[in-house]
């Protein structure tokens, strides 16, 4: 059965401390509905594998516009463009294959559940007593089949899981993994739904749906992540709404773990032809960080910043 599904992943990292307890395998999967302005994988996105172009590299030998099998790149006036839309289409990937600058790579290759579980247990051997895997992304529930059953894989096999997730998928995809995991990072990004939809371009209404859900009845760890964002979600009465809704489900133990905004993902942007919203801002106010966690503290909620986390 699990020879038949597969995935389509964007990365492997080994040894990751950050993303549960111990040494951990993180596995990105393509695909999101969502499209955060800070972002840090802009890659991850789309469903489908897609070229990231480092101009720097570039010769324009134009190679790679007579190899395109979907006539997707186009040279003009020295500015090589990507018509990414016909890349889904592609099976072939001959852009990067015939790119002898190594100016254009693929984000993303599809996978069989055995491939991704070879890996694992290669990395196994490293992860000490408290390790495990990690499913992030993109969004790893958007595709559901496969994660659920690379899950169920772990489980069985007596592996550590944990997933990221923005919660943007149905009930009914959020039910099937639980039984199969025992860490949960849920990301939140504004408890107000215009707000939500203006950085986000979607409603928060199933994403905190699903949270109820969640806390009603996963047994395992549940920690919530939130980016914080200058003018955006990063007020006293913000952080507090934030608060007051996690007050609201019933959890015995309640965390929060808050991650200033970086630009890690930024030159990612450019290498995958979009725009990065949050170019000329800079997080520095480390003390507002505190001030946030003092704001959960108050509210009963255990809160850590950044990598500074009990795990």
């Amino acid at each position: 059965m699990d020879r038949k599904i597969y995935g389509t992943i964007f990365d492997i990292q080994g040894h990751s401390v950050h993303d549960g307890p111990g040494s951990r395998t993180l596995i990105f999967l393509k695909g999101c509905p969502m499209k955060c302005r800070w972002c840090s994988n802009p890659e991850g996105q789309n469903l489908f594998p897609e070229p990231l172009y480092l101009k720097q590299k570039c010769i324009y030998d134009s190679l790679c516009v007579r190899g395109c099998p979907e006539r997707a790149i186009k040279i003009d006036n020295d500015i090589l463009l990507v018509d990414r839309k016909k890349c889904a289409n592609c099976k072939e990937y001959l852009c990067a294959k015939v790119c002898c600058s190594g100016a254009l790579r693929i984000a993303g290759r599809r996978v069989s559940i055995d491939e991704v579980f070879t890996i694992i247990q290669r990395d196994r051997a490293f992860w000490g007593n408290d390790g495990g895997v990690t499913l992030t992304g993109g969004e790893p529930l958007m595709q559901g089949e496969f994660t659920l059953n690379l899950l169920r894989k772990c489980y069985d096999s007596y592996i550590h899981t944990a997933i990221e997730t923005c919660g943007y998928v149905s009930n009914k995809t959020v039910k099937s993994v639980l039984p199969y995991l025992d860490w949960i990072f849920f990301d939140l990004k504004h408890i107000n739904e215009k707000k939500h939809i203006e950085a986000t371009g979607v409603s928060n209404k199933l994403i905190l749906d699903n949270v109820k859900l969640v806390a009603s009845e996963f047994k395992g760890r549940l920690i919530f992540r939130i980016v914080i964002i200058p003018d955006y979600n990063d007020s006293d009465e913000e952080t507090k709404a934030f608060a007051d809704f996690i007050n609201s489900l019933p959890l015995k133990i309640k965390e929060v773990n808050i991650l200033p905004l970086h630009h890690m993902g930024k030159e990612k942007y450019a290498m995958s032809g979009r725009d990065y919203y949050f170019s000329d801002i800079i997080y520095e106010n480390e003390e507002r960080l505190f001030e946030i966690k003092r704001i959960f503290n108050k509210n009963n909620i255990e809160c850590n910043i950044g990598a500074d986390t009990p795990f």
